[in-house]
């Protein structure tokens, strides 16, 4: 009996470990050595741990919705041959392949599939379809990547012998000789009291723990990725895949005191792969700015003690530097890297993006005084040599359009719309019919944002790529020249803004050395202050500044009010420009400059303080005062501004019920639970997302909500029939409370907030040049109120709109919250002499790079 028992405890362990056998070879089926590209899972395969995410939804928010989850299916064998390490980073035990999402929400994506005649089928079969959304600064490079069809690996990237190479003794040289004592840019601060310092170390600890509540969420949830997603977990790419939040963040860490966890990073950092990725380019200015910069800048900030990142520093310039081998040696700005691209000779774009061009200056030059190495300052210095030539002889004298062609080539390129201006010139001809109800009369405005999406200025923009040329093309060897568009652009804002702010920054970090740059700036300043710079008429405010733009068809000089078209409008990219006057001021002796910049600044804090959340829209229209120095609150002129055409509107017949049935047979049944404007009877405008039925319902009146009561609801046209034209008084007013406009603004083109800096960027440098305790004040109502609004259970996420209370969470967290935003509001706390301003010149993702040695004055 004892012997049958043991038989059957060995014939239950046998069977036991034969079915563990059976389960984990097939578990095994494809095995992938970690040094292997495999393709990714789908978008929502990464997920992150359900149980760390335990208050996501007590935020009672709705967050973006989740694309359908695919069956996994297990990635084919790899090939028998050698392959080199992965994308961006080497995979170790326990790492995830790259999760590459689909476009989000907030930016509409064009086709951007431009591959080389020259790429190999292997290649073709690799590459993926890509979609290139807003410069960030407003299109910042931003790239879907899907998911490969291929097994084949990227190619990697090898150094390509030059087509169009630079004699040495032609090379501009990086200027030498003591630096020159330039004026000291920071106040003398008065000591503080003990109460006063303990306030202040308390807001420091609330914002370093918000940096480290993010940080951790991207550590756990995406490290050595892009992007985590702060909602669902699991991460994205958009830049490549080599960490750009990774090492976007490192000064930071160092600057926070967290020396263990920058030590970690710069671990992970060595693994970064910079000669493949699954993007077939490389967008330059996102790259100089997050990664050459971010590990410039840890260098300087950890005072040089980690060589090895200086050393990946030069591995990727040595790559980046390949896209200025052009026959006139301007960038291609998507620099397609892979071998069968390099082989061939390219010209630069025909369409750059000026802030794209021109801001490349600061990271280059630290590098070349690092390195000793003159051909990265030859690289940024043709560039402002051309900018400079160029800067006289543009419609507007001063200021460069927003986009310029850079190709050189004297082949006419083909006409493209330039953005919404040059649309607009056409569409305001009078060939648009007036609507008569409210509803379908704000389709007669261009509103591109209605539920939080963000459609950007240059939606319309047709970009003219770099093209393959033959072997020593001559007609290409040209300078900078405006595009072949109808209308120059011309604005400090989205698409410029860091071209400008780059001018005093070169200026410091040469030490002077080089007079360009100030008179560049100059006369900048003197095109803006008297064409882009204006006074809105705003309810509650005593008196703030703004910066249009403004389209010409024609040379200013000879410009009639038809060939100009203006739009008065706010932005938060273009906040980081009280920042710049500011230091523009200090350090050029422009001594009137430093009301501006206060003036400016404080536009942005009256923008944050307008709205119910406490954060400023991204773009939202304004009334210009017609006289800036004295501008008292018009309601009627107001009003007027909400309704312009009100004679017209009022005059033209009702819709008889007949085309209203077609209309509504036209637009077919309402989708539950969709919200933004809608063309029906009733004025519906950006409200609250419909909310899940077990949301507490808010109390706030918001169109759109499914438990609360509609604003549009109550509103003057309920008492009207479906045909009757609404007075001026109950159109204005149904504007107003249905799309939250805060007194002052006639429309919110966009109102997501995208985690940005630039505000705070302003507030931290007006605290830094003039020691006023006001600054820190408005910035911690500012961080207040962003900190709570797009806090998650994972990190921090970008939202969807800033005019109500409970918005919809975007799912995003781009580096620049942990590299700027969130660096900006610790700085503005901490002791001064942390980054001093008068030590390093902060490049335009906030990376302190550090200024040559001289003595302020």
């Amino acid at each position: 009996m004892i012997r049958a028992r043991r038989y059957r405890i060995l014939l239950v362990l046998a069977t036991i470990l034969i079915l563990t056998l059976i389960h984990s070879t097939r578990s095994r089926e494809h095995p992938i050595p970690y040094d292997v590209i495999r393709a990714p899972p789908t978008a929502n395969a990464k997920r992150f741990p359900f149980s760390l995410r335990p208050h996501v939804n007590a935020n009672k928010r709705q967050q973006a919705p989740l694309a359908p989850q695919a069956p996994f299916v297990p990635p084919p064998p790899p090939p028998s041959h050698d392959i080199q390490s992965g994308p961006g980073l080497s995979q170790q035990p326990g790492d995830h392949p790259s999760t590459l999402n689909t476009a989000s929400a907030d930016s509409p994506a064009e086709e951007h599939s431009d591959a080389s005649p020259a790429e190999s089928d292997k290649d073709k079969d690799y590459w993926p379809n890509a979609a290139d959304t807003e410069h960030g600064s407003p299109a910042k490079g931003r790239l879907t990547v899907e998911e490969p069809d291929s097994s084949w690996p990227a190619p990697h990237w090898k150094k390509p012998r030059e087509h169009f190479p630079l004699p040495a003794e032609e090379l501009i040289k990086l200027p030498s000789g003591q630096p020159r004592q330039l004026p000291k840019l920071q106040a003398t601060f008065k000591d503080e009291s003990s109460h006063d310092k303990m306030k202040r170390l308390q807001r420091l600890s609330q914002i370093k723990e918000t940096f480290v509540h993010a940080w951790n969420g991207y550590k756990v949830a995406a490290m050595g990725h892009d992007e985590v997603t702060p909602v669902r977990g699991g991460s994205r790419d958009p830049f490549n895949g080599w960490g750009a939040t990774l090492v976007d963040t490192l000064d930071t860490l160092w600057i926070m005191d967290l020396r263990e966890e920058f030590a970690i990073a710069v671990d992970r950092v060595k693994l970064i792969d910079f000669t493949t990725c699954r993007r077939k380019d490389i967008p330059m200015f996102e790259t100089v700015i997050r990664y050459l910069g971010g590990l410039l800048g840890a260098y300087d900030v950890s005072e040089h003690r980690y060589p090895v990142l200086l050393d990946k520093a030069k591995e990727l310039a040595e790559i980046l530097i390949g896209a200025f081998d052009t026959p006139n040696r301007m960038p291609a700005l998507f620099y397609n890297w892979a071998p069968n691209y390099t082989s061939k000779p390219h010209s630069a774009d025909a369409q750059a993006v000026l802030a794209e061009l021109g801001s490349l200056s600061v990271e280059f030059t630290r590098l070349a005084q690092l390195t000793k190495e003159d051909r990265y300052y030859d690289a940024i210095a043709r560039i402002t040599n051309e900018l400079e030539k160029m800067q006289g002889s543009t419609k507007l004298p001063g200021l460069w359009p927003i986009k310029v062609d850079a190709s050189g080539c004297k082949t006419a390129t083909a006409k493209a719309p330039l953005d919404g201006d040059s649309k607009s010139s056409t569409s305001n001809t009078g060939a648009k019919p007036l609507p008569s109800d409210l509803e379908s009369y704000t389709n007669y405005f261009t509103s591109h944002d209605t539920a939080g999406t963000e459609t950007p200025d240059s939606d319309d923009t047709v970009r003219l790529e770099g093209r393959a040329l033959p072997d020593a093309d001559a007609d290409c060897k040209d300078g900078l020249r405006s595009p072949a568009t109808e209308f120059d652009t011309f604005g400090m804002g989205s698409l410029a803004d860091s071209a400008y702010e780059y001018l005093p920054k070169e200026h410091m970090l040469l030490g002077g050395l080089n007079p360009q740059y100030q008179t560049m700036y100059e006369k900048a300043m003197t095109a803006a202050r008297k064409h882009l710079v204006f006074r809105p008429m705003a309810k509650g405010t005593t008196d703030v500044r703004f910066l249009a733009s403004v389209s010409l068809s024609t040379p200013l000089s000879h410009a009639t009010p038809d060939q100009m078209k203006y739009k008065y409008q706010g932005t938060h990219l273009s906040c980081f420009a009280g920042g710049m006057v500011a230091i523009g001021a200090k350090l050029f002796g422009i001594d009137s400059d430093m009301d501006l910049a206060s003036k400016l600044t404080d536009g942005c804090v009256w923008a944050y303080q307008a709205t119910k959340s406490g954060i400023m829209p991204e773009r939202f229209d304004l009334v210009p005062c017609k006289d800036p120095e004295s501008c008292p609150w018009d309601e009627t002129a107001y009003h007027k501004a909400l309704d312009p055409y009100m004679e017209q509107r009022l005059a033209r017949p009702a819709p008889s019920q007949e085309q209203q049935q077609k209309q509504q047979q036209k637009e077919g049944p309402k989708k539950p639970g969709s919200v933004g404007l809608r063309n029906s009877k009733r004025w519906h405008v950006v409200a609250q997302p419909k909310r899940r039925p077990t949301d507490t319902p808010s109390h706030e009146s918001s169109p759109g909500s499914s438990s609360s009561s509609s604003s549009s609801s109550s509103s003057p046209s309920d008492s009207k029939s479906d045909s009757e034209p609404l007075s001026h008084q109950a159109y204005v007013s149904s504007r107003i409370t249905s799309e939250h406009l805060p007194p002052g603004v006639t429309r919110i083109t966009s109102r997501l907030y995208k985690l940005r800096p630039e505000a705070v960027e302003s507030v931290f440098i007006m605290f830094r040049l003039t020691g006023d305790e006001y600054w820190r004040e408005r910035g911690w109502k500012m961080f207040e109120a962003v900190s709570k609004i797009t806090r998650t259970g994972i990190a921090h996420s970008a939202i969807s709109d800033v005019t109500v209370t409970d918005p919809v969470l975007l799912d995003e967290m781009e580096s620049f919250w942990l590299a700027e935003t969130l660096k900006y509001f610790y700085l503005l706390f901490c002791d001064p002499g942390v980054v001093s301003l008068d030590d390093y010149v902060l490049n335009t993702e906030a990376h302190p790079l550090k200024r040559p040695n001289s003595t302020s004055s």
